[in-house]
């Protein structure tokens, strides 16, 4: 008679006759059906062993066909990319995945480091119901073209999916449609109209960024005391018509400048860097300085070469049609910066400046008309300085260094020395408005 035991006692049953105690995980009672769970279990492994075989050989196993997807990697494809954009100017990249992702799953913009080593992520999103995101695109500074591509990240649901890679080109913008520089049609000397190029009129609310690049990498002032150049409302705005550009003293200093120093003083400067430049023409801003009379602001409107293609300054050019002191605010003083020739006033060969009254607190006009071999600067439409140039034996060519694109800066800066800044005679902010540019050739 076989003995009923209670399942919770600590007495083992007898074990019937010829049968063979089991040690270990499976069971410790001496019954052959026990070793049925571990057969069942060997039965699922090899089973799931030939699934995921079939899987890696490309055979359909449903009934396991997502037990090894963390073997596997989405294929991720690029629907569309803008190809082109113009500088600091944002787009989005439209990616699809394939399973194993999942809606939700993270997919990132990657693009290739300096020289095409290392990488960085500058975009981030989760892939929607249809396995689809749209990527942000950040602008870039700089033209050229840069190397991109999707990528979703590895989790412990699958391996890492890549896309091919894609090429963003950075361009300037193509040159403006049709501008009207105000209604303007100043002619040339021989009595042919001079053509209209580029104009704002700074009628809107915002600075234009297709064309305006805020500087932030440039401090002017003297070593002591310096302003760092920053893209901040209260050192560039547009609004009521003018173009506003302020040096700034704030309360507490901020890290402003480009290498990281900090300063309590702050300005704005715009430029056409990467975005407009020309060889010869005309070019006129009316613009209304501050009303300040003591030492510590400079304004300045010039044009700086494209590229150095004489050597480093001053051999590549620079044409500062006005460049205005607050320490001598009844004038303007306009210079041209190269390696000038033999020099004859008579014949205003190679006279690179001079000094031009302006009238002190109002609106007044500032420019310069610039053809092969002269250069003439005038204020309020009067020629304050023609210059005849050449430069010294002639090693730049007949027209050199002139004779290259140049694009247009304007800013409201600190003065620097023999115009320094007094805080205690400055106030806290010293603007120069800007009623309009226009550009012709």
């Amino acid at each position: 008679m076989v003995r009923v035991v209670n399942p919770h006692s600590r007495i083992a049953a007898p074990r019937p006759h010829g049968s063979r105690r089991t040690v270990g995980p499976v069971t410790r009672l001496g019954n052959r059906h026990a070793a049925r769970p571990l057969a069942r279990s060997v039965a699922t492994l090899v089973a799931a062993i030939a699934a995921a075989c079939g899987i890696l050989a490309g055979s359909v196993a449903p009934a396991h066909a997502g037990l090894f997807d963390f073997l596997t990697s989405p294929t991720v494809t690029v629907i569309s990319n803008p190809g082109q954009l113009a500088p600091r100017e944002s787009s989005q990249v439209i990616v699809r995945a394939s399973a194993p992702a999942r809606p939700g799953t993270v997919v990132n913009l990657v693009t290739a480091g300096f020289l095409n080593l290392g990488y960085s992520v500058v975009g981030t999103t989760k892939l929607d119901a249809n396995l689809e995101a749209r990527l942000p695109l950040p602008g870039r500074d700089f033209l050229g073209s840069y190397q991109y591509w999707a990528q979703v990240p590895a989790t412990g649901a699958h391996q890492e999916g890549n896309s091919a890679r894609f090429s963003v080109t950075i361009a300037s913008p193509p040159k403006p449609v049709s501008p009207t520089c105000g209604g303007a049609n100043p002619t040339r000397p021989d009595g042919t109209p001079w053509r209209c190029t580029y104009n704002d009129e700074f009628d809107g609310t915002s600075l234009d960024r297709k064309w305006w690049r805020p500087q932030t990498a440039f401090q002017t002032g003297t070593s002591s005391r310096y302003a760092c150049a920053a893209d901040r409302p209260d050192t560039i705005s547009v609004g009521g018509g003018v173009l506003s550009l302020s040096l700034v003293e704030l309360p507490t200093p901020v890290a402003a400048c480009a290498n990281n120093q900090t300063t309590r003083f702050v300005n704005g400067q715009v430029m056409h860097y990467q975005t407009f430049n020309q060889t010869y023409g005309k070019y006129e801003v009316r613009a209304r300085v501050s009303s300040l009379r003591s030492p510590g602001a400079q304004t300045s409107f010039w044009l700086w070469p494209n590229n150095d293609t004489y050597g480093p300054w001053p051999a590549s050019g620079e044409i500062d049609f006005a460049e205005m002191y607050s320490s001598a605010p009844d004038n303007v003083f306009p210079y041209m910066h190269y390696l000038l020739g033999e020099n004859d006033p008579k014949t205003n060969r190679n006279v690179p400046g001079a000094v031009c009254p302006i009238s002190f607190g109002d609106w007044n006009t500032y420019g310069m008309e610039w053809r092969p071999g002269q250069i003439k600067i005038l204020v309020n439409d009067q020629v304050c300085v023609e210059n005849n140039y050449s430069t010294v034996g002639g090693v730049q060519g007949q027209y050199g260094p002139f004779d290259k694109p140049f694009y247009l800066n304007l800013n409201q800066a600190m003065g620097t020395t023999g115009n320094e800044y007094d805080p205690n005679v400055v106030p806290d902010k010293v603007t120069t408005q800007i009623d309009y540019v226009r550009v012709w050739q």
